[in-house]
């Protein structure tokens, strides 16, 4: 795979003049450096390398602690009380130090490429090159270059706002603390009008996917367009906003009631912004370069899931043709999230496992895996797994105590080392597989939202169709694709875009800000907790509890340690499964996607019995049936069983549930508070033109 190689040579002078303000840790190039850098656009380049390597952890650190754990889809592993970063995840049960690390950490990296993005932006507006493509209306490298500094900014502000609400906002470069005294905070109208405007402005002189040499691991026209999209919808979305700060002429509709000094509301006129979105949304589907959904798994017989074909890519090392956009990495340099912490877990050592520790940050509830999905959705092994990877060339079942790794409930099965082709087992944290940001998939359901918010439902049920149509398997796309779109009108319709994304990017961080945006949050925590309690209550009384699609969850389940050579299976590691339940290999085959990597069978302190065969996950063995699997080796496994297991298990898995957003909130209407403090340090030296909002502390 193309990787960036951050080369920080003499020309990535970026040091010589700092501000001081916490929300401005910027630093900044004097004169004499602008002109040697940007003297060639390989040397312009270089600088712009260094963004990118900024952006690796542009917002990691809260993408960790908030928008891959915190939905109604998407969970954390560990104890409520385990972690501080809980409080912010599920809604504020109780309050934080404004200066909690990885939101002071990430303000102050954010403004940093989004400063170094204003340095980029002025230089190049000046090279003569540049104002030549401008008036000629074709891009060039210069112009490209310009685009991608402008999506720096873009993505910096938008996370900015997304995370804090409305900040400071700068299209200048800022090199002295003395240009940023008067700074206050800005009105996030103000903000995503600015940037939404210099998008415009500059995607039509950027290269599409596949032009002038652009991969998916770097910004292109293809990518501008998608923000361009998904920042007008946060613009004509919902938000939680200051009754103590002045909006100006903007109005809004309001849902519930306020508290904390805000309101959660949505602009009379989001429908502009859906216009944007539509517009760039579908400029992007219809000419996206060499981006592309796949439908087609070229594996052959045994696989036969294109879902399942573009992480396998991920893993892979190749660029996938769906995305848009991918933050690169390198395998054994830097530090890599996927799989160790958004991925499928390992019991392995820090080094020289096989594979090495997944800690499994990514877990998914068990109303959503045993209730959203149906079960012939190829989606769901694919999203989801029941068992890990022991760190020893082994798959171990996955328990519901709360932990990490083998404990905390089910993982995110999208990333697993075990499914690379050269597993790298020197060190946890290198696999080297990039973080993909945007894809086809992603993109397509936006613009099915926007046209179905915008009234036009024949366009949005095609662009739904597209995605869902590649979840089923040909013999169910009468009934489950075509038939279950076809009656969808309406707020029916909306929720089904809606929940075909919840489906869709589950695991990948999607799902908090969407049921934000969409003004869905309240409701769907609501429903969550109720189902997750339902949950509970069948497990305590009847030992099962069977969904509204049929899938019941076990409290025991029956579980044997195999070798699958024994049952003439040459592979260790699962595929799609296409044997029928009768069928000896069943067991070992479903749920399928599991298992453990077929390039260690030599690993020494195992045997031949390395697979798991599983029978129940999905329905109740009693009786005479689970005598018979005892008998044939079986043994009867606590599954279930670990939820209801205390009070406090039975706590984290429901009341816990979003701990600061209670029934009685919802009941009153209470806005949801999901944005963060600002820090001590940015509002001391503020010369008290910023205070913190939504009941915040002050110091």
């Amino acid at each position: 795979m193309k990787k960036f190689i951050f080369i920080i040579l003499a020309a990535l002078v970026l040091f010589n003049t700092s501000c001081d303000k916490n929300f401005l840790n910027v630093s900044s190039p004097s004169s004499v450096d602008q002109d040697f850098v940007f003297s060639a656009p390989e040397e312009a380049y270089k600088v712009l390398v260094g963004c990118y390597e900024l952006w690796r952890e542009g917002n990691n650190g809260l993408f960790y602690d908030l928008d891959v754990v915190g939905s109604d889809a998407e969970c954390h592993p560990e104890t409520y009380d385990a972690q501080q970063r809980h409080i912010p995840e599920g809604l504020y049960a109780a309050e934080i130090p404004i200066n909690y690390s990885n939101a002071v950490g990430i303000w102050a990296n954010l403004y940093k490429v989004a400063n170094r993005a204003n340095i980029i932006m002025e230089a190049i507006k000046e090279k003569a090159d540049y104002k030549t493509a401008v008036t000629a209306g074709t891009p060039n490298v210069w112009t490209q270059l310009y685009g991608e500094a402008a999506i720096f900014r873009a993505y910096a502000y938008f996370n900015l706002v997304r995370y804090y609400g409305d900040v400071p906002y700068f299209q200048e470069s800022i090199y002295t603390t003395a240009q940023t005294d008067s700074s206050r905070l800005i009105s996030r109208d103000v903000i995503y009008d600015g940037e939404i405007a210099s998008l415009i402005v500059a995607e039509p002189l950027m290269y599409r996917l596949g032009e002038g040499g652009i991969t998916a691991e770097r910004f292109s026209r293809t990518f501008a367009q998608g923000m361009i999209g998904k920042i007008a919808l946060f613009a004509g979305g919902y938000g939680l906003r200051r009754t103590d700060f002045d909006y100006g002429d903007v109005t809004f509709t309001q849902i519930g009631t306020e508290m904390w000094n805000a309101k959660y509301v949505r602009r009379t006129d989001y429908k502009d912004y859906y216009a944007i979105a539509e517009t760039y949304l579908k400029k992007l589907i219809d000419n996206p370069g060499t981006a592309q959904l796949i439908t087609v798994d070229p594996r052959g017989a045994g696989y036969d899931n294109p879902f399942q074909y573009n992480f396998q890519l991920n893993m892979n090392l190749k660029v996938s043709p769906e995305s848009i956009y991918e933050v690169g990495y390198t395998q054994g340099l830097g530090s890599s999230e996927r799989p160790y912490a958004f991925g499928r877990p390992s019991n392995g050592g820090g080094s020289n496992a096989y594979p090495c520790k997944g800690y499994g940050q990514s877990r998914l509830y068990a109303s959503f895996y045993y209730g959203d999905f149906d079960p012939k959705d190829l989606r769901r092994d694919v999203t989801v797994t029941v068992t890990v990877n022991s760190g020893a060339c082994a798959e171990v079942l996955i328990t519901f105590t709360p932990g990490s790794r083998s404990s905390g409930g089910l993982p995110n099965n999208k990333w697993d080392e075990s499914r690379m082709p050269a597993p790298y087992t020197t060190a946890q944290r290198n696999s080297g597989i990039n973080w993909v940001q945007m894809r086809m998939d992603d993109v397509i359901l936006l613009l099915a939202e926007t046209y179905a918010e915008l009234g036009k439902e024949p366009e949005a049920k095609t662009e739904l169709t597209k995605v869902r149509s590649r979840a089923f398997k040909a013999a169910d796309q009468a009934t489950l694709v075509t038939a279950y779109i076809s009656g969808l009108t309406g707020n029916a319709l909306k929720e089904a875009i809606a929940q075909e994304r919840k489906l869709e990017l589950a695991g990948e961080g999607f799902r908090r800000y969407d049921l934000i945006r969409t003004g869905k949050l309240p409701e769907k925590i609501i429903a969550l907790r109720t189902a997750q309690t339902a949950m509970v209550n069948g497990l305590k009384t009847s030992g099962y509890y069977t969904f509204a699609n049929g899938n019941t969850f076990p409290t025991y389940i029956y579980v044997k340690k195999v070798n699958v050579g024994d049952l003439g299976i040459t592979k260790m590691l699962t595929t799609q499964c296409t044997v029928a339940e009768a069928d000896a290999t069943y067991p070992v085959r479903f749920p399928s996607w599991r298992g453990n990597c077929d390039v260690w069978p030599a690993y020494t302190g195992t045997t031949g019995t390395r697979n798991l065969a599983i029978q129940g996950i999905f329905r109740n063995i009693t009786g005479a049936e689970a005598t018979a699997l005892v008998t044939a080796g079986y043994t009867k496994t606590k599954w279930g069983q670990d939820i209801i297991a205390s009070q406090a298990t039975i706590d984290q898995y429901t009341t816990n549930v979003f701990k600061g957003y209670t029934d009685a909130y919802y009941a009153a209407g209470v806005p949801p508070r999901y944005l963060l403090p600002l820090s001590s340090e940015t509002i001391s030296k503020s010369n008290g033109l910023i205070s913190n909002g939504y009941g915040f502390a002050q110091q």
